[in-house]
C-alpha cells in the first residue's frame, strides 16, 4: 500500500515530462514556421512546413512508446526507495524490547536525600545484560506513594512507613490502599534532624517562630506536624527546599528547618562549622513511641553540628521499598520479581563498602504488620528460610522420602520459622 502511495506520484510525474517533450515540439515547429516565412524562400518554407506537421505527427506516437519506460523507470526508483528502510523499522523494534524488556524504574528522592544514594547504589550493583535499574529523581516518600500508583512508567518507590500509614487512614489515595500496594521489604530507619542557629536550644525554644517543614505536601511536611503536635511545640510553619531553608536561617529569617533523612544526611555533611549551626535534640517519649522508633544522631557523622563526644536523640521512622500489587503473569509482574531475585540475591554486596551505611540496617526478612509483600518476595524469603532450616536442623539426616516424613519436616520448619518471625519483631 506504501509503495503504490509512493508510486502514484512518479506515474503523474511520468505523463508531466511526456506532456512537456510534446511541447517541445510543438514548440520547435512554430520556430521553424516562423524562421521559414523570415529567411527561406516560398518553397523552403513549404518543405519545412511539411517536416514540421511530420514529426508532430510522429512524435506522439513515439511519445506513447517512450511512457512506458518512464514509468518503469520511476517503478524501479520507487521500489528501490521503499526496499531501503526496510531492515530499519526491524531494528528499531529490537532495540525497543531490549531496552524496555528488563528496565526497572525506582522513584526516589532529590540530591538531598538518601533515597537517591539508596537507588544509585542499586543500580551499580544489580545492574546487568539481563536486568537494568533505572534511578528516577522524585519529591520524596509522600509523592513516591502518589507515584507509584498512577505514574506512568514508574515500577517500584521508596517511602516511609509513616506515609503508608497517613495515606490509608486518610483515603484520599485510595479506598484501599493496603491492597493497592505491597511492600518488597522494608529498609532502614529515617532520622528526623532539626538544624537551628545555636542560641536555639531544646525544641520548646521553637514555640511561635518560623521553622521550615520542607515543600508542601512532602512526607517530611506531614512528619514534622505530627511530630511537633505530639510534643505541643507550636511553631509557624514556611515551607521551602532545605538548601534555600539553611540559608534562610543562617540570615535569620527562619528559626530552624526539619530534615528527614537516613543518617548521615547529605545536605548537612556539608556544612561548615563557621556557620554556627546545630542539630536540636527531639525527646522520645510515650506519646511518640506507639507511632515512631527511636533514633540516634552522632558527633561522628554530623562533626560541625554536634558537640565533641555528644550524640543526641531523635525520631525515626522506617523506610520502605513498595510495588503496585502486580497481577502474576504480567510484563510488570515478571519485571519487578526480576528486580527482587538480583536483589535478595546479592544483597550482601551492597553491605560492603563503598555503598551508603545505611545497606547495613537493612533486614529483608523484617515484616510490616498491616501491609502484604510482594508475592515473589515473599516466594524467595520462603525459600531461604527453609533452605536455612534444614541446614541447621537436617545435619546429617537423610532426606525425607515418605510423605509422613515430608508433612513431619514441614510442620517442623512452620514452628521454626514462626518462632524466629517472632524473635525479629
Amino acid at each position: 500500500m506504501i509503495t503504490q502511495d509512493i508510486r502514484q506520484p512518479f506515474r503523474h510525474f511520468g505523463h508531466r515530462l511526456a506532456a512537456q517533450a510534446a511541447g517541445c515540439a510543438r514548440s520547435i515547429g512554430i520556430v521553424i514556421l516562423l524562421a521559414g516565412a523570415l529567411l527561406l524562400p516560398a518553397g523552403a518554407l513549404a518543405q519545412a512546413q511539411g517536416r514540421s506537421q511530420a514529426h508532430s505527427q510522429v512524435h506522439p506516437q513515439a511519445r506513447s512508446q517512450e511512457r512506458p519506460q518512464i514509468q518503469a523507470h520511476s517503478q524501479t526508483q520507487t521500489q528501490a526507495t521503499t526496499s531501503e528502510p526496510k531492515h530499519a523499522p526491524r531494528l528499531e523494534e529490537q532495540w525497543k524490547e531490549k531496552l524496555n524488556a528488563n528496565t526497572v524504574a525506582i522513584i526516589a528522592g532529590s540530591p538531598e536525600e538518601t533515597y537517591l544514594d539508596i537507588s544509585h547504589d542499586l543500580a551499580v550493583v544489580l545492574n546487568d545484560e539481563n536486568l537494568r535499574i533505572l534511578p528516577i529523581v522524585g519529591l520524596g516518600g509522600a509523592q513516591n506513594i502518589r507515584d507509584v500508583l498512577y505514574l506512568k512508567g514508574v515500577d517500584i518507590g521508596i517511602t516511609s512507613s509513616q506515609m503508608l500509614r497517613y495515606f490509608a487512614s486518610t483515603g484520599e489515595l485510595s479506598g484501599a490502599l493496603d491492597q493497592r500496594l505491597d511492600y518488597i521489604t522494608r529498609l532502614y530507619p529515617e532520622e528526623m534532624h532539626v538544624l537551628a542557629s545555636r542560641d536555639v536550644k531544646t525544641l520548646d525554644d521553637l514555640k511561635d517562630k518560623k521553622v521550615n517543614f520542607s515543600e508542601a505536601g512532602s512526607s517530611t511536611e506531614i512528619t514534622a506536624r505530627d511530630v511537633f503536635g505530639l510534643l505541643s511545640v507550636s511553631v509557624q510553619e514556611v515551607n521551602m527546599s532545605q538548601a534555600d531553608a539553611i540559608a534562610a536561617i543562617k540570615r535569620g529569617e527562619i528559626a530552624a528547618t526539619v530534615i528527614i533523612s537516613g543518617k548521615p544526611a547529605g545536605v548537612l555533611s556539608r556544612i561548615p562549622a563557621s556557620d554556627n549551626l546545630h542539630l536540636v535534640e527531639i525527646p522520645f517519649n510515650r506519646t511518640l513511641e506507639n507511632i515512631y522508633i527511636q533514633g540516634q544522631l552522632e558527633q561522628a557523622l554530623y562533626p560541625n553540628l554536634i558537640d565533641s563526644g555528644q550524640s543526641i536523640q531523635t525520631v525515626a521512622v522506617d523506610s520502605v521499598l513498595i510495588t503496585n500489587n502486580w497481577q502474576p503473569g504480567t510484563d510488570r509482574y515478571r519485571r519487578v520479581a526480576k528486580f527482587v531475585e538480583a536483589l535478595f540475591s546479592h544483597f550482601s554486596e551492597l553491605q560492603k563498602p563503598p555503598r551508603h551505611p545505611k545497606w547495613q540496617e537493612v533486614d529483608l526478612a523484617k515484616e510490616l504488620p498491616g501491609w502484604q509483600r510482594f508475592p515473589a518476595a515473599q516466594d524467595w524469603l520462603q525459600q531461604a528460610k527453609f533452605e536455612e532450616f534444614r541446614t541447621k536442623y537436617q545435619a546429617g539426616n537423610a532426606a525425607p522420602t515418605t510423605p509422613a516424613e515430608k508433612q513431619r519436616l514441614f510442620k517442623e520448619f512452620l514452628e521454626w520459622s514462626q518462632n524466629e518471625s517472632r524473635k525479629q519483631r
